[in-house]
């Protein structure tokens, strides 16, 4: 079945698990062994220097028409924000914007959060939320009530979270759940699809930071039919994706 994998990482950070460098070469090798037709990128540099971060993650992904980023850009620095949308979400190889809430007060539902989600409006692109804290999670929730157009992705990085993410996100109709491998039990995705429907749950694997091997069993061997696999391995993200 091939897979689009909607969260990778380029460049090492201090969360790597990795049994190699995640660098193009060993990122191209992981693509062809596990049939993965789309790679979706940040880069961690991103979190400390926003513009290298979106610089050298924009000369990775030229080197293979599989591979597409998120610019990870800072609520804490809206004026930047605005500069590198500009930049670079008007490229095609950019596919939407990562939001990092690492704590509570990267909450994006803050002025800033709400002045950077305002500014990346007008590029009809999706933004991929991570969740750290029962507060991130739920104001990734309501940042997506507030904005209906924007498609959010939303994943949440903790075992607590996961279990707690499918029934807050229920409501809010624009947001697609994506569980990280590391922190969801057995058949995590098959609940997500029952609770929110087969059109709201998408995979990743965050390669770069975790062997993949638990996460691709999370897609291909939980409780669903081929179908709903195909979906949410792929066509959600595909369907999403600009």
């Amino acid at each position: 079945m091939p897979l689009i994998d909607l969260h990778c990482y380029f460049g090492v950070s201090t969360q790597t698990l990795a049994l190699s460098a995640p660098d193009a070469t060993a990122a191209k090798s992981y693509a062809d062994t596990f049939g993965v037709d789309t790679l979706c990128f940040s880069a961690p540099l991103a979190s400390t220097d926003a513009r290298g971060g979106a610089q050298f993650l924009s000369e990775q992904l030229s080197l293979d028409p599989r591979f597409r980023g998120w610019l990870t850009i800072s609520i804490h620095q809206p004026e930047t924000a605005a500069e590198l949308a500009r930049k670079y979400l008007v490229k095609p190889s950019f596919c939407g914007t990562l939001l990092e809430q690492d704590g509570d007060a990267d909450a994006i539902t803050t002025a800033g959060g709400h002045e950077v989600l305002n500014a990346l409006r007008r590029y009809s692109k999706p933004v991929f939320v991570t969740a750290s804290s029962p507060l991130t999670l739920q104001s990734a929730i309501q940042a997506a009530r507030e904005f209906p157009m924007v498609r959010f992705f939303v994943s949440p990085q903790s075992e607590y979270l996961t279990q707690i993410a499918v029934a807050a996100m229920k409501d809010a109709v624009n947001t697609l759940f994506v569980p990280v491998a590391a922190f969801a039990e057995r058949d995590v995705v098959a609940h997500a699809v029952e609770v929110l429907g087969e059109r709201r749950v998408a995979w990743a694997s965050d390669w770069g930071r975790f062997h993949p091997a638990a996460a691709l069993g999370m897609i291909r061997d939980c409780g669903l039919g081929a179908p709903q696999r195909e979906r949410v391995g792929s066509r959600n993200a595909r369907d999403v994706l600009v």
